[in-house]
């Protein structure tokens, strides 16, 4: 009778112990599945920062895109005590968000027909890489007269050094498009005589 009670007690200890023990390795399972759910969910956090990253990255490109500029500009120049009317086209390279360089050609008309053709070296300085800024601009090249009067051959002959020295300000209306205002002193020279004027210009940027 002992040796029964003692048997069952036995295999009760057992059928207890194989219970526990499968116990013990289902929780152990799924610790282990939970520890690996969370092990792979930081890779996917670290994929968004680098998608931010990659964003951010985006940002650098947009500069990149905007260093091949073109600017046409028309406006009136001041020169010979009467106003011109000014077409000018700039092709050129935004090497950083603040300096500009390129090549500019221009026409200058007057009321009596007079033509003025231009060619000039085009520099642009920028203060802030934000929606508006202060700019400042200098054009120095070469000006032809065509069919000048005699009043102004007397002062400068038909090939000359022009310079415009400004200030205005650029207003960024989309990515790849802007809007200039900008006016200031102009100079035209033979390097025997002086013409002193000034200029006022609107512009397209993109």
């Amino acid at each position: 009778m002992k040796y029964n009670v003692l048997t069952n007690t036995i295999k009760k200890i057992k059928t207890m112990s194989k219970k526990t023990i499968l116990l013990a390795a289902t929780l152990f399972i799924g610790f282990a599945s939970f520890a690996n759910d969370n092990s792979v969910k930081e890779p996917e956090s670290t994929v968004t920062t680098t998608e931010a990253t990659t964003t951010d990255g985006t940002d650098e490109e947009y500069y990149y895109e905007r260093r091949f500029s073109a600017i046409t500009e028309i406006g009136t120049v001041f020169a010979y005590g009467k106003p011109y009317f000014n077409v000018y086209q700039v092709v050129g390279v935004r090497v950083n968000p603040y300096f500009f360089v390129g090549q500019g050609v221009g026409l200058q008309v007057s009321n009596n027909k007079l033509l003025q053709l231009q060619a000039t070296a085009d520099f642009r300085a920028y203060v802030l890489d934000r929606k508006i800024t202060p700019m400042f601009t200098v054009q120095a090249g070469v000006n032809k007269v065509s069919n000048a009067p005699v009043d102004e051959k007397r002062q400068l002959g038909d090939l000359q050094f022009t310079m415009n020295a400004g200030t205005g300000i650029l207003v960024k209306a989309r990515e790849n498009a802007s809007f200039t205002v900008n006016g200031g002193y102009t100079i035209f020279t033979d390097f025997k005589n002086n013409v002193h004027g000034g200029f006022v210009k609107v512009g397209y940027v993109f």
